[in-house]
């Protein structure tokens, strides 16, 4: 065989094992598409959640819990996004620890595992505060175990239970 007519021919086999491959590759894309979508759409949940509290919209804060939704920090667990709104409201009014403001979360170490309409997830968070200087200090670090849910096209905290790992000083 010429070197012309080898490469034809392999070019022609090519050709051949290529339209193959490809419906195989186009029926993969879209749940891999899918996924990632899933995926962003369940990071910015789990923003959402600092990001309410930070900005005290208690509202908002609750209605990222489906209808059925816990919220679990300590001995103390919530149901129904209007009861946990409510329940955050009072911790922020009451202010027991004395925590200046501004304050907020910064959120890391998230891990995330979908499987169809639900999920679970992990992360952890700092909560910083104006210290005694006026510089940004750590007051608390806590741990997020979630469990959530697809709700008409949109992710929800079906379960979230929150583990205190730093607490704040005296």
């Amino acid at each position: 065989m010429t070197g012309m007519n080898w490469r034809a021919g392999l070019l022609a086999c090519l050709m051949v094992a290529m339209p193959a491959a490809a419906p195989a590759q186009a029926q993969q894309a879209p749940s891999e598409l899918q996924e990632l979508r899933d995926r962003a759409a369940i990071e910015e949940l789990l923003r959402a959640y600092g990001r309410t509290i930070d900005e005290r919209d208690f509202e908002a804060f609750g209605a990222l819990f489906a209808e059925d939704g816990e919220y679990g920090s300590g001995p103390v667990t919530s149901v129904g996004p209007e009861a946990i709104a409510e329940s955050m409201r009072s911790v922020f009014e009451a202010n027991a620890l004395g925590f200046a403001e501004p304050n907020f979360h910064v959120f890391f170490n998230e891990v995330i595992a979908i499987d169809g309409d639900s999920a679970r997830a992990s992360s952890m968070s700092f909560y910083i505060v104006p210290g005694e200087d006026g510089l940004p200090e750590i007051a608390l670090m806590a741990r997020y175990d979630d469990e959530l849910i697809r709700v008409s096209e949109r992710w929800k905290f079906r379960s979230r239970r929150v583990e205190g790992l730093l607490p704040a000083p005296r």
